[in-house]
């Protein structure tokens, strides 16, 4: 069973092993991730950041029990459980898939994830464009038409260095 749970920002690992202590083997962690990129002083810094901010969510079979359940509610790191995760297992299952789906090799969630609906703004959270705003004048299939300060450029949809996501 999945189970979503809010843990304290610089506590992840801990979290991680009072987790693994308690059940006794390592449940299945899944956090989503991008690759941000930004500038700071004209100098361009990458960084992950979590898309689901201080969630997490975790599988094992072990989970099914809601006093086992309680158990883990004192861990170290934890702080809560997201309510009534049984009742939404097929839709948490299908998150997970599709975000695994729309993952680079290394993990991170590629430009693919974030193009769930068709918008007529973007930002880019990546790239030499970063936090800039833009209109989308066209799809073209494999790449996309924009108007960004007033000029059109056409970008491909598909970059791993020049992730965008719909305002």
């Amino acid at each position: 069973m999945w189970i979503v749970a809010k843990y304290k920002s610089k506590e992840l690992e801990t979290l991680k092993q009072s987790f693994s202590k308690i059940i006794g083997d390592i449940p299945e962690f899944y956090i989503p991730k991008i690759r941000h990129e930004y500038y700071v002083n004209n100098k361009l810094k990458i960084a992950q950041k979590n898309i689901l901010s201080n969630y997490i969510i975790c599988k094992h079979k072990k989970f099914d029990d809601l006093r086992f359940l309680s158990r883990l509610k004192n861990s170290r790191g934890l702080i809560y459980f997201l309510k009534n995760s049984n009742l939404n297992q097929s839709s948490l299952e299908n998150f997970v898939n599709f975000c695994k789906n729309h993952e680079d090799p290394r993990g991170f969630l590629k430009q693919t994830f974030f193009q769930i609906a068709k918008k007529t703004k973007g930002k880019f959270i990546s790239g030499p464009l970063t936090q800039m705003i833009f209109n989308i004048i066209e799809d073209e299939g494999k790449k996309l038409k924009i108007l960004l300060n007033n000029i059109n450029v056409t970008i491909p949809k598909n970059s791993s260095n020049l992730l965008y996501s719909y305002i």
